[in-house]
């Protein structure tokens, strides 16, 4: 069931990236718009989906090492 769940999120994820590339395209293609602005622009977009990407697969390794139960501390 897994595999189906990771399959399902990179779906979803090719699908919002495909999206927001059709949408920025006139951005980058358009000539008025400084180069450097542009380039700026994408290094920004590829750090945040790295970052984004980091902290969900952290969240996966933690989410796995924790406990089924989680037993509560009694006072």
């Amino acid at each position: 069931m897994k595999a189906f769940e990771y399959l399902a999120l990179v779906l979803i994820g090719i699908g919002i990236l495909g999206i927001i590339g059709y949408f920025c395209r006139g951005f980058f293609a358009d000539p008025a718009v400084p180069l450097g602005f542009r380039v700026l622009a994408g290094i920004a977009a590829v750090g945040f989906l790295l970052l984004l990407g980091y902290v969900g697969s952290d969240r996966i390794r933690k989410a796995r090492k924790e406990p089924e139960e989680i037993n509560e501390v009694k006072h």
